[in-house]
């Protein structure tokens, strides 16, 4: 899947990702009556999305006056979760570093995320 990932938005957004890298979506991303069904598929999958509208803000600034205007861009912004504490830590390309709290992740949603998705988990489940 990660290597069609995106590619009705932008075609070549699998050549300007990395390992490691965050997806910084706008705010009508998973918007609609399925956005529950994403997000619980999303888990499913062993991928974790986070509401942060202050970052979305602030890149919406740094970018506004570019000239290019790419569908998807590298900012060279810097995420740590804090899923303890229940925060994320963001250092922007100019080093302001700034957190924001971020909902709680259950035990069990930790723990299926942990092993790289539900199907995973089930296998562990199976095996022990």
């Amino acid at each position: 899947m990660a290597e069609v990932c995106m590619e009705n938005y932008d075609p070549e957004f699998t050549k300007l990702t990395r390992l490691g890298d965050v997806l910084v979506a706008g705010f009508n991303f998973r918007c609609g009556s399925l956005r529950n069904i994403f997000s619980r598929n999303s888990i499913n999958n062993g991928l974790v999305s986070l509401r942060l509208p202050r970052l979305v803000e602030r890149l919406h600034e740094s970018f506004k006056d570019a000239a290019e205007r790419p569908l998807a861009r590298r900012t060279g912004c810097k995420l740590l979760w804090d899923v303890r504490r229940s925060k994320a830590v963001i250092t922007e390309k100019d080093g302001t570093i700034w957190e924001q709290k971020v909902s709680e992740l259950p035990p069990n949603v930790q723990e299926i995320i942990s092993v790289k998705g539900l199907e995973n988990w089930v296998k562990s489940k199976i095996q022990a």
